[in-house]
């Protein structure tokens, strides 16, 4: 095969993908999937468009096998999140080359990731692979809000998705060090449970310039402070104690064997200050608490008689929500109101003990040897919850490399891919494809 080729095109679809702006709300995924549909057709791919609610819109195209295996699902999502325009060196939508890179809102997140699906799916197609499984391609609506209208509604609509032996879809990276070299592989088969909590302290409004014990903002403000503060136990999960033991060896002496029992080294009081500085490995250990809004007030001289803020807070799986609530409620203090306006449900991990995991392990074993690859419990939440409810194995990998910092574009000014990750992500998923499904 010629990569380079493959790569320029590449480049120029997920330019192209790029420029049709998907923002959610209000969504308009039908556009991005008349874009895959409108590929797939020129390759004789059969494919279908799905739009439960005018405009979001979604697509599944099937690369037929000969039945013998279940499917695998190549899954990702057309919807992106809003932009800061002022605040980007380019064109968020331009689909701008520079450096390099890639530049463009969904860039990292997730249109990257359905393109070279898609372009494993042509790839393996052209070849004329012989594959024992259908390979599912689902681009979804609405993962950035929620999946209503995307993976979920598809779940219960689209039998063929519940079919699939396994599911890859967005989450863990081939991590690089400082150096830019490959120090771990990152494949998540477990995520934290979505409890988002909204806050309310009421009071007796008034003119400001007579002020009064009763102001609500300063109830919720005092109850706010213990809360941020709130250093909450540590629950360890055994996927998690397995990525930092896999990580282990490559840490100095004394952090080694901290790694190599992190129970042991959370009660180490150095250990688990630095470990838990790092907001990725804090997020993994324990509950924890965002303050992300919050809404009072309306003019400088008018006490309001209400404000409120608002928690996201994400829960280790197998956490009692019961417990926690308790808990916060006990530092809050009585004049607080608490209501739970969204949560999501625990599920258990992803086996590791499958033939697609094995296959990962297999490529990273010969493209970067020496570097584990670690099952990750994901802090944020992906569609990959709604299969794994259902039964599918589902890993949260990503075939791109990137270093932590670059990581923080995601949903951030200036996102972007190297041009470089767009072929090694190819010839990534073409060879763990072929692995799995030949």
């Amino acid at each position: 095969m010629d990569w380079d080729q493959l790569l320029n095109v590449a480049t120029h679809y997920l330019q192209d993908y790029i420029r049709v702006n998907t923002v959610n709300p209000p969504g308009n995924e039908i556009e991005g999937a008349k874009f895959f549909k409108k590929v797939f057709d020129s390759e004789s791919i059969p494919c279908e468009l799905f739009e439960p609610s005018q405009g979001r819109g979604s697509l599944l195209a099937i690369l037929k096998g000969n039945g013998t295996k279940d499917p695998i699902l190549l899954l990702n999502h057309i919807d992106v999140v809003p932009v800061e325009k002022e605040r980007w060196e380019v064109d968020p939508f331009g689909g701008i080359v520079k450096d390099g890179y890639l530049y463009g809102r969904g860039a990292l997140d997730n249109k990257s990731m359905g393109i070279v699906e898609m372009m494993a799916l042509l790839i393996l197609k052209r070849e004329k692979i012989p594959l024992k499984r259908d390979i599912l391609f689902f681009a979804a609506a609405d993962e950035e809000t929620g999946g209503r209208w995307g993976i979920q509604w598809a779940l219960d609509h689209i039998p063929l998705l519940k079919q699939s032996a396994y599911a890859l879809n967005e989450g863990g990276y081939v991590m690089l060090d400082e150096t830019g070299r490959p120090d771990r592989y990152e494949v998540s088969n477990a995520q934290k449970v979505i409890l988002q909590i909204k806050l309310k302290a009421r009071g007796t409004s008034g003119h400001a310039s007579m002020p009064h014990s009763d102001n609500p903002n300063v109830k919720l403000v005092q109850a706010l402070e213990p809360l941020t503060k709130w250093e909450t136990p540590y629950h360890i999960l055994p996927t998690v104690k397995d990525y930092f033991l896999k990580m282990a060896p490559k840490q100095p002496a004394r952090e080694r064997e901290f790694f190599e029992d992190i129970e042991k080294g959370l009660r180490d009081p150095s250990f688990s200050v630095w470990l838990t500085s790092n907001p990725i490995f804090n997020a993994m250990v324990r509950d924890t608490i965002s303050l992300t809004v919050l809404q009072a007030g309306s003019k400088v001289n008018v006490i309001p008689s209400e404000s409120t803020a608002t928690l996201d807070c994400r829960l280790i799986p197998g956490s009692s929500k019961e417990e926690f609530l308790k808990r916060l409620k006990g530092r809050l203090g009585d004049e607080i109101e608490v209501e739970v306006i969204a949560e999501g449900q625990s599920h258990p991990p992803s086996s590791l003990k499958t033939d697609l995991f094995h296959a990962i392990d297999r490529f990273a074993a010969e493209s970067d040897p020496g570097c584990p690859v670690v099952p990750l419990l994901l802090p944020g939440a992906t569609d990959s919850r709604f299969l794994r409810e259902k039964g599918v194995i589902t890993y949260d990998f990503c075939p791109f490399r990137l270093t932590e910092k670059e990581l923080m574009r995601v949903h951030g000014n200036d996102e972007r891919i190297a041009i470089e990750n767009l072929g090694f992500g190819m010839r990534m998923l073409v060879k763990i494809l072929k692995d799995v499904a030949t």
